[in-house]
């Protein structure tokens, strides 16, 4: 239904969740294309398919510009094996409220205000392709989803997502990790200064913070358009990256996670939840701050053995992955 979840150059740019699955299965030696759900697509095309995987958003966003496709797609198959869902951002609320508030007027989601969405001029003028999108909001307010993957932090379950979503959504609800493909060695140089970096998502818990801290913090990305390469030189340069819960959903997969670990750079999110993994995740920011750069660097390398030890191996992941698809 976004560009993160349906295009390939969009993930080189800013590596998601679709970017995780994709090169796992590409690893493992699978097949996969990738690509917009198109609303051409017709049921023999999809025939040599064993998977068909759609990602979940809130139809109403702005950035969801490819729901009318995926929309159909969901329709088509909604009684097909080949169906799987897959969710890539926080706010999951709104995914049910969106789906919610569509079903009780279809007609609002083929007004002016989505003409710059992809394929909204064949919704508007072919009854059958709208009817087509109503139904499948329809099934996805009423009807029990089919396998519906998220990422997952390893200090996180399925269930305190679960409770964000339709309740239809929660029984084939699934969370994967498969960080053990992003992972890469640690530079063998660092300049780091003392400063903070901050994932754009200021929330109320995270702006608080930042008043307490003494190092100047700097946001991961000056503008929309910066890549995770640029965010890379942020953080590696860093002293520590500050990734705040989202609203709802509390705290949420994010490369920022792995980027951090992959330049041993110390994380902190809610300490709440991240202490099931150790010592070394239980420390509040402005400690991180006080004990220098010499103790930073080793609170890091814990933080990312103890990371890697409470994920499954590349073995693991592709296992689980592979069952939830069923191929």
């Amino acid at each position: 239904m976004t560009a993160s979840q349906a295009s390939y150059n969009a993930n080189t740019k800013n590596i998601g969740f679709a970017y995780a699955i994709y090169s796992s299965l590409i690893e493992d030696g699978h097949e996969v294309t990738w690509s917009d759900p198109d609303l051409s697509l017709t049921l023999e095309d999809l025939s040599s398919y064993d998977v068909v995987l759609v990602g979940i958003s809130p139809i109403t966003s702005l950035s969801a510009n490819r729901a009318y496709g995926a929309l159909n797609l969901i329709d088509m198959l909604w009684e097909s094996p080949k169906l799987k869902f897959f969710i890539d951002a926080p706010n999951t609320l709104q995914i049910a409220s969106s789906l919610k508030s569509i079903n009780a007027n279809p007609v609002s989601l083929m007004k002016d205000f989505y003409s710059y969405r992809k394929g909204y001029s064949a919704v508007i003028s072919d009854i059958a392709v709208a009817s087509r999108i109503s139904n499948a909001v329809s099934k996805l307010v009423n009807e029990s989803w089919p396998v519906t993957l998220y990422p997952t932090l390893p200090w996180r379950g399925s269930k305190s997502l679960g409770l964000k979503l339709l309740p239809n959504a929660v029984k084939n609800l699934f969370g994967v990790n498969l960080d053990s493909y992003l992972l890469t060695d640690p530079p063998v140089y660092f300049d780091k200064r003392d400063k903070w970096v901050v994932e754009n998502n200021l929330s109320k818990e995270t702006t608080k913070l930042l008043g307490t801290l003494s190092f100047p913090t700097t946001p991961m990305k000056w503008n929309k358009g910066w890549t995770d390469v640029q965010v890379g030189e942020q953080i590696v340069r860093s002293s520590g990256v500050v990734i705040g819960p989202h609203r709802g959903d509390g705290s949420w997969w994010s490369y920022r996670y792995v980027q951090a670990l992959n330049s041993l750079t110390p994380i902190y999110t809610s300490w709440i939840e991240t202490s099931p993994l150790g010592a070394s995740w239980s420390h509040l920011a402005p400690y991180i701050e006080d004990i220098g750069p010499d103790a930073r660097m080793a609170l890091a390398i814990e933080q990312r053995q103890s990371y890697i030890n409470n994920i499954p191996s590349k073995e693991a992941a592709i296992s689980t992955l592979k069952q939830l698809l069923s191929i």
